[in-house]
């Protein structure tokens, strides 16, 4: 990508402050961003519209137990899949993260002679937008997996009201010390599933469309990050570690909207039928059998002008602002995305070749990741070429205020 040929970066106590001078346009593309620990990020939201977290699904576990607002610690309606059962003492939040640890029970029960361990939401309301969790699997034959899911409800579109249906979004299931698929040790593994069941029976048809990845590391050496941009009724892009890989379109074999409700968000560490299930010398070496949760987050998407109250206090962007303008007939065009954790202003100054200010303008945003643009008259810089184009926020503090320093 080529912007012009001379790049400039400037540094200040807050900023860096890339720019690139276009010859085409006397004009600059700008990148401002603060010097803090990278965060993963949702998708660049549509221009328009921005991410706001939803903070009844999002949680960072820096606490010492699990946020019972928030969290169930078992999975309701279904006790796991033999031979491991979900007990709630496998779930502890410590060292900033969720961990489900497996291990053997001290007595069977029924055909359970191992454990494993489940975090569900008591929000079933998770609808389309962007879900994402950064996790560490065991080096077991248990599962890591971070999921979506609702009870099944009758089937309305058939003239048979003793059909029924629920959604299964999977975003990610692996196994760290899997034995059978190397794809579940290394890989981001993800499905839609319209589970149905037809009128008269009692087992499910799965209508199942799926994806996966192959991640630069195995799930249990070091922590990924796993999202899904659960788009609408028929569409999901999945990521992993930041990085879009596919798009699914949900089978619509029975329904033309498959994926039309919302779901709660799960975090499981399950057996399967497939895999063998974990030695028992596994289960009980505390350095491989526990599954680490980082943080897990979900935003909606809403107009980028749209007012919102905050449901999430933490401060999980590293706030920036990235633009590029373009000469549009008798103005100029200033597109620019931002991340703010609260709600801002950004002042745009347009400068001519010797520095000098040409035009101020200044616009509030909403906290969130944003998409938008500006659009000025050249009529605002009195008959002199602007060259140069920079942004920053404005933070109105009790002492003083902090700006970028050139």
């Amino acid at each position: 990508m080529d912007y012009g040929e001379e790049i400039v970066i400037l540094f200040s106590k807050h900023y860096y402050i890339l720019c690139t001078m276009n010859q085409k346009y006397p004009l600059l593309f700008l990148l401002v961003f603060l010097t803090t620990q990278i965060f993963a990020d949702p998708p660049i939201p549509p221009k328009g519209f921005r991410w706001v977290v939803n903070g009844i699904f999002s949680d960072e576990f820096n606490g010492n137990k699990l946020n019972s607002k928030k969290w169930y610690d078992t999975f309701n309606g279904w006790e796991g899949r033999a031979p491991a059962m979900f007990i709630p003492e496998a779930i502890s939040v410590k060292n900033g993260n969720l961990e489900i640890k497996s291990g053997v029970l001290d007595k069977p029960v029924n055909d359970f002679t191992i454990y494993g361990g489940a975090v569900s939401s008591k929000s079933s309301n998770a609808y389309y937008g962007y879900y994402e969790c950064r996790a560490k699997a065991s080096k077991i034959a248990m599962s890591t997996t971070f999921w979506m899911s609702n009870a099944k409800v009758p089937y309305a579109d058939t003239e048979d009201t003793r059909d029924s249906y629920s959604q299964e979004l999977d975003i990610q299931e692996c196994i760290g010390g899997g034995t059978v698929h190397k794809k579940f040790r290394n890989g981001m593994n993800s499905n839609t599933h319209f589970r149905y069941v037809k009128p008269g029976e009692k087992k499910e048809t799965f209508m199942s469309k799926g994806t996966g990845a192959t991640l630069n590391s195995e799930v249990s050496d070091e922590f990924h990050t796993y999202g899904a941009w659960w788009k609408n009724a028929n569409e999901v892009m999945y990521y992993a570690d930041n990085q879009l890989f596919d798009t699914v379109m949900v089978c619509t074999d029975i329904s033309s909207r498959p994926f039309d409700r919302p779901m709660k968000i799960n975090m499981v560490t399950e057996t399967y039928n497939w895999q063998p299930a974990p030695l028992k010398e596994d289960l009980l070496n505390d350095e491989i059998n526990t599954a680490f949760y980082d943080w897990i987050r979900s935003y909606e998407l809403v107009k980028v002008d749209k007012k919102m109250k905050l449901t999430y206090k933490e401060p999980i962007y590293t706030e920036n602002i990235k633009l590029e303008v373009k000469n549009i007939d008798t103005s100029l065009l200033v597109d620019f995305t931002y991340k703010a954790n609260r709600n801002r202003k950004i002042e745009f100054l347009f400068l001519d070749q010797d520095g000098n200010v040409l035009h101020k303008k200044k616009v509030a945003v909403y906290a969130g990741y944003g998409n938008n643009n500006l659009e000025i008259e050249m009529d605002n810089f009195k008959n002199k070429k602007p060259y140069c184009v920079q942004a920053k926020y404005t933070f109105k503090l009790k002492l003083k205020t902090v700006e970028t320093v050139f």
